[in-house]
């Protein structure tokens, strides 16, 4: 074993890596620890918790537009310096470079990343309290009934709060596939597999994203067929953004 690799926040079932334990375990035993850190970019900063290199998807929150695709390897100099190498650098053999027009482009929407964040935060925790308050299974670290909640607290930086991402479980797919195409509809959203742009995304990751699982690791790991993963979006009147879907989910039979 040479590399420890995890998430900050899981996708999609939004469970927690204790960043720090694995960075004292990691450095006990001499291994790189790698974290995937897209789903909370300014929530978490794995780096300052013990993380040697971080990575992002760059085509998610740090874009925010959905309409470029990239990532980034965080690290040392001396680590960038290898990849970027002209005689045997990965990402120089490997073609991983960016043009400079998306480059530019991703560098431009960086500059609102503190804002936004803290836009699709606010508007996550509503949502997800008012749907665990409407009797809704409901999975968002900033609820106090998420089983890492506290371990997130302690890590995260308060400013940017718990992310943009959430999860409820409409019950099976049949029914969840009718209530994101009733949202998409009611324009509250997209029925889309990416995440981190500007308005609501939602999709069922048992069979789309995460549909490489076999069904009975699923069934043992808890991802329902009926699970839904929410990208929320900045939506300016967040409190008309939950009676629309609340309206949504009452038509579809999800809540009463």
């Amino acid at each position: 074993t040479k590399v420890l690799y995890c998430e900050s926040l899981s996708n999609p079932l939004l469970e927690v890596a204790d960043i720090t334990a694995l960075a004292e375990l990691a450095k006990k035993h001499n291994l790189v620890l790698m974290v995937d850190n897209t789903f909370a970019p300014l929530s978490i900063a794995p780096h300052q918790l013990g993380a040697d290199i971080v990575l992002h998807s760059l085509t998610k929150f740090i874009n925010g537009s959905s309409d470029t695709m990239g990532g980034v390897i965080c690290g040392t100099q001396e680590l960038i310096d290898q990849l970027r190498n002209v005689n045997d650098g990965a990402c120089m053999l490997l073609g991983a470079s960016m043009d400079s027009m998306r480059a530019a482009s991703i560098l431009k929407n960086l500059r609102t990343l503190h804002i936004r964040i803290k836009q699709h935060s606010h508007n996550a925790m509503y949502l997800a309290q008012k749907f665990e308050a409407d009797g809704l299974k409901t999975v968002y670290p900033g609820l106090k009934s998420h089983p890492s909640h506290e371990l997130f607290s302690r890590m995260m930086n308060p400013e940017y709060g718990y992310g943009g991402m959430l999860t409820i479980d409409a019950g099976n797919l049949e029914t969840a596939n009718k209530l994101m195409e009733l949202m998409q509809e009611r324009n509250l959203g997209y029925l889309a597999v990416s995440l981190g742009f500007y308005k609501t995304l939602f999709s069922a990751p048992g069979s789309s994203t995460s549909s490489e699982i076999p069904l009975e690791e699923q069934a043992e790991m808890g991802l329902t067929d009926g699970l839904i993963r929410f990208s929320i979006g900045l939506d300016n009147d967040i409190k008309r953004t939950y009676q629309m879907m609340r309206a949504c989910m009452v038509q579809i039979g999800v809540l009463s």
